[in-house]
């Protein structure tokens, strides 16, 4: 390889995009509420799941006494039914697991509504 297709191949690299994606399909091995610890009157809880030793996150609910109080009702319920019942689930994420995700001790990627392409599917 030249200098000239090196550079190339660099400069593709510094300015491409960089996209993060986990997939996979099975029975929730593990489940877990993660309390994220914040502070100044408001408070975040995320549920984590493993399926073939990857985790993945959902927000399960937030608290704010100066904003919101909101809660993720349906990704939640659809977890824990999945895990209760022994169900196969499929999920694609594709946002990085953040320093709020981080405080229980894994690593993964986090289902987000915001993100287009994102699921989880059930299969009975």
């Amino acid at each position: 390889m030249n200098i000239k297709q090196t550079l190339l191949l660099a400069f593709l690299f510094l300015v491409s995009p960089l996209t993060f994606s986990q997939e996979a399909t099975g029975t929730i091995e593990q489940l877990q509420i993660c309390g994220t610890g914040w502070s100044n009157q408001s408070w975040l809880k995320t549920l984590q799941f493993k399926i073939q030793d990857k985790w993945f996150g959902v927000y399960a609910d937030y608290y704010s006494e100066t904003d919101h109080d909101y809660d993720d009702n349906i990704s939640p319920s659809m977890i824990f039914m999945a895990f209760s019942q022994n169900l196969v689930v499929h999920v694609k994420a594709t946002q990085d697991w953040t320093e709020i995700f981080n405080k229980c001790g894994h690593t993964g990627a986090v289902f987000h509504g915001g993100h287009a392409g994102d699921y989880i599917e059930l299969i009975r």
